[in-house]
């Protein structure tokens, strides 16, 4: 049995973050206690959204100002890193690229550092993973060379009002995309669905079968309010 555990939208913004740092720092325990592999789904930390970063690149910023905003943004993935995700170094499938990253001037982002720091790769926005699991039952999956799970995963986009406006994404993507898992995160919901395929066994003897597909949404450890929390004041 494999257990895989997607993580994102953190948003990690300091000390006195809208972020869940404690059921964050609970939630990487117990999967590194119980041999989980960690999918990140991006938005780590909260330095910058897409047109935070257009307007910085308009702003014609002095290299000094733009060095400082360089090293508040390594400080945050570094904080995320010591404060929460330390102890999964090396049980990580793959990082995605969310909305909110920092990028240096070195041209790499914050997104990028992480995924180094904790020892796996960098997956842009979306990606296939392969788990391939040896010794598979004659006849057990007719659909995945040597019954193979294939993980369909995307940071997500747009907007989502509904508990199941996410899933109704997964859902056209599946009709169209071959996979067995099929994941977003980006809307901070927390839902999934099952749809049972029927599939052709050509194996003795000859059978009708079925393979689950699994539609979910990743959730995420963004506060929606913290209390006494002013701004401006």
């Amino acid at each position: 049995e494999i257990k895989v555990m997607p993580v994102g939208d953190i948003q990690w913004a300091g000390e006195s973050s809208h972020t869940a740092l404690r059921m964050l720092k609970d939630h990487i325990q117990w999967g590194v206690d119980n041999g989980v592999w960690f999918i990140g789904m991006g938005d780590y930390i909260d330095h910058f959204s897409p047109s935070n970063r257009a307007t910085l690149r308009a702003g014609k910023l002095y290299d000094t100002a733009l060095e400082g905003i360089d090293q508040l943004a390594h400080m945050r993935v570094k904080e995320l890193y010591e404060k929460a995700l330390a102890p999964s170094k090396g049980r990580w499938l793959g990082l995605l690229e969310g909305h909110h990253f920092h990028q240096y001037k070195t041209g790499i982002t914050s997104d990028m550092e992480l995924a180094e720091m904790l020892g796996t790769v960098h997956l842009g926005t979306s990606a296939y993973l392969r788990l391939a699991f040896k010794n598979t039952p004659r006849g057990a999956s007719q659909t995945a060379e040597n019954g193979d799970v294939l993980i369909w995963a995307h940071h997500g986009h747009g907007s989502a009002q509904t508990p199941g406006a996410v899933l109704n994404k997964l859902q056209r993507v599946s009709a169209r995309w071959e996979g067995d898992i099929f994941i977003m995160g980006h809307a901070h919901t927390k839902e999934s669905t099952i749809i049972d395929r029927v599939i052709p066994v050509w194996n003795e003897p000859h059978r009708l079968a079925h393979r689950s597909v699994v539609l979910a949404c990743t959730g995420g450890f963004l506060k929606g309010y913290v209390e006494h929390s002013r701004d401006g004041l």
